[in-house]
């Protein structure tokens, strides 16, 4: 029996297909395809058993589409060439498209076209954000990655696919499904560093790859790239009763536990060609002027997978492999990092060229019904909906895009997406983002921003343009239940330590108390304080009020070694002290002047853990079993691999950034490192984990071949 609370076919093609597709959303039903498609997926939901009237609603909708809609469609196509249009904006700086800059040129292609008009890109709004609100913006600065987070904003995740009619109603991006798929390829792109102090900067967290490069350095690249979303199979659940979650993964946080995800994966095969500048003569002639390259031969092979929780949809970890091969010369560079990186512009590299990933629409569209002429904002993205443009034989939209937090004091991070309906990608971006400090005396950035800038990043520029088209794609099935609960799952931080070491009120350095190494911590600064001749600077700061703000071991060599870093009220140095059998001694020793030496202020140590227990947590296999597997050896970390803690206190109490609440905290990051040789690899792996809490940043991993 057909249930009479139930729309008729006839009134359901009455409805607008946007009044269908939120039908289906509520049922639970696939929300792509066209209007029949929609209508038909109703019914079958409603039980009905009127199938004539069914097949009289398919009957007439394709006598309809075959007598009018085909024969109109023949009138309209024609040849064409598809372009960028200029923005209509006030000044060279405001907004996307340059006509000199190489990633904005015309791409020419025969195309069909559904409608004779010619459509101008509609100009972003002017929209003038309060820039200190929520202080998203101070966060962002402050941190020590200001450049590698601004970068990530642009690695968006999330997705959705569009429907769409022969006029382009309309539509509303929608999540991806379990098994979508797409393959592209990447042209025009080029990685730019400007300016001696960036390219030191990215020198130090390479190890020294840049050691010979000054002032400049350029990658241009081309190549092909795929993105797929996993569909994982029952064994994946926590919980056999979460059958209807199917598709999820099993994947750990930060803490090391073990939550269900949605799984992407990124692959890239690229061929660069660089160019740089070296000194002439000795490098401490400080002669930066000859030019090297452009040198081809270079191809990059990149592997991200990226896990997002299902039901908080926040971002668990990102497992990226790199491989660098130069006539021979391998570097092979792997890195797993927790959320979004935001400890050091290292965790730039290798997530580097992570930007290079096709943008997924619902994260920054919403339920936003998509038309010509159409505008938002996406957090700190604000965007307008362009004319209706052709891909191959879809049609589609262009959006034109620009962060307004990074236009408005760093530089500019704009984009142009082209969007069709059988896609949960765009499937063509134009990235240009370029982020330079001389960009800061914006009269949009602020006086507190300008300061905070000024303190916090490298004289220079970092940029990165390409293009990416879609060659090819499939589509998944199995609807992503997103914010689903699910059995045996975490609670948010449960993983955390209860770290209550408050040595900051009274305490020299931050407590190790290791069972397992031979001599800790507390051992080399008793040695320092009695060693009175031999560290007297040290050893009467110590006992004065000054600390400890940097301290890491190194078990390498048979005797262990401390280098401690310390700083009092008045001074600051280092010293290097050896283990002995008898006694101690002191190996080195020197002073940290000028804007190297950090603020004292012991009100601003935080509360942490010791070392003794981050170390027990970075070498359990059951949080991170890859970790484990490199830096521990029976139970215990191996004798290479060092250990450590950074103290980062805010400027001295006179400092304007004393007047922002919240900013007088400082951080305790644990970190260490390890070099061996192992199948004819050189391999280095560094790691950093919060010493408060526990949490892992992550670790990057070089491998060279020997």
């Amino acid at each position: 029996m057909v249930d009479d609370s139930n729309p008729t076919a006839a009134q359901l093609v009455a409805l607008k297909v946007a009044d269908l597709k939120s039908m289906c959303k509520d049922a639970g039903l696939k929300v792509s395809g066209r209007k029949q498609e929609l209508v038909d997926r109703l019914l079958k939901s409603f039980a009905t058993d009127d199938d004539d009237e069914i097949l009289l609603l398919e009957e007439e909708e394709v006598s309809h589409e075959s007598t009018e809609g085909l024969a109109e469609i023949e009138e309209e196509v024609f040849e064409a060439e598809v372009y960028v249009a200029e923005l209509d904006v006030e000044s060279d700086d405001d907004l996307l498209i340059d006509d000199e800059d190489e990633i904005f040129e015309a791409e020419v292609f025969e195309a069909e076209l559904f409608e004779e008009e010619e459509y101008e890109p509609t100009p972003l709004p002017s929209i003038q954000p309060n820039r200190l609100a929520g202080g998203s913006l101070l966060g962002t600065l402050t941190s020590k990655s200001t450049i590698a987070t601004l970068l990530v904003i642009l690695v968006i995740a999330g997705g959705g696919y569009w429907w769409w009619t022969n006029n382009l109603d309309p539509f509303v991006a929608e999540p991806i499904e379990y098994g979508d798929e797409m393959n592209f390829a990447i042209s025009t792109g080029s990685f730019d560093v400007e300016g001696e102090e960036m390219v030191r900067e990215l020198d130090n967290r390479l190890n020294g790859a840049l050691s010979e490069v000054c002032e400049k350095f350029n990658v241009d690249f081309t190549g092909t790239g795929n993105i797929a979303v996993a569909k994982g199979g029952n064994s994946e659940l926590l919980n056999p009763s979460d059958s209807n979650l199917v598709g999820v993964v099993q994947a750990r946080d930060a803490y090391g536990l073990t939550f269900l995800a949605v799984e992407q994966e990124l692959n890239h095969q690229l061929s660069a060609t660089v160019s740089s500048k070296t000194w002439l003569g000795d490098r401490t002639d400080n002669m930066c002027s000859v030019p090297v390259g452009p040198i081809s031969g270079y191809s990059f092979a990149q592997t991200s997978k990226s896990w997002t929780e299902l039901t908080s949809k926040a971002l668990l970890s990102t497992h990226s492999s790199v491989t660098l091969d130069n006539q021979g010369e391998k570097t092979v560079v792997e890195a797993l990092s927790y959320g979004v990186p935001d400890d050091a512009l290292s965790d730039l590299m290798p997530e580097l060229l992570l930007p290079l990933k096709p943008v997924e629409l619902t994260p920054i569209f919403g339920n936003s019904l998509l038309e010509e002429g159409q505008t938002g904002t996406s957090g700190n993205w604000r965007w307008a909906v362009g004319g209706v443009i052709s891909v191959g034989d879809e049609m589609g939209l262009q959006v034109n895009m620009a962060h307004t937090e990074v236009e408005g004091c760093v530089g500019r991070a704009n984009m142009v997406l082209y969007i069709v309906p059988s896609s949960p990608w765009a499937v063509q971006q134009q990235v240009d983002i370029r982020l330079e400090k001389s960009r800061y005396d914006s009269p949009d950035c602020g006086v507190l921003a300008e300061y905070i800038l000024d303190r916090t990043l490298p004289e220079g520029s970092i940029s990165l343009q390409y293009t990416l088209v879609r060659t090819s794609d499939s589509s998944g099935e199995g609807m992503i239940d997103w914010q689903s609960s699910y059995g045996n799952r975490p609670g948010d931080n449960s993983g955390a330590l209860s770290g209550n070491e408050n040595w900051g009120s009274s305490g020299l350095h931050m407590p190790d108390r290791s069972e397992d190494r031979s001599w800790p911590l507390e051992q080399a600064i008793a040695c320092i304080i009695n060693q009175t001749l031999q560290a007297e600077e040290a050893s009467a700061a110590l006992a004065s009020g000054g600390y400890v703000y940097r301290a890491i071991d190194d078990r390498s060599h048979g005797l262990t070694e401390w280098n401690v870093s310390w700083v009092d009220d008045n001074d600051a140095g280092w010293v290097r002290v050896e283990e002995r059998t008898e006694n101690c001694s002191v190996l080195d020793k020197g002073s940290i002047g000028g804007d190297d030496k950090p603020a004292h202020r012991r009100e601003s140590i935080p509360t942490t853990a010791t070392l003794q227990q981050v170390e027990a947590r970075i070498i359990d296999p059951n949080r991170y079993p890859i970790l484990a597997s490199d830096i521990a050896s029976g139970g215990s970390l191996s004798d290479d691999t060092s250990i450590g803690y950074l103290l980062t206190v805010p400027p001295e109490a006179s400092d304007l950034l004393d007047l922002i609440d919240g900013l007088q905290e400082g951080s305790v990051v644990v970190f260490g490192q390890r070099e061996w040789a192992e199948s004819e690899m050189d391999h280095t792996l560094s790691y950093a984990i919060d010493g408060e809490t526990g949490r892992m940043a992550g670790w990057v991993k070089t491998s060279t071949n020997t």
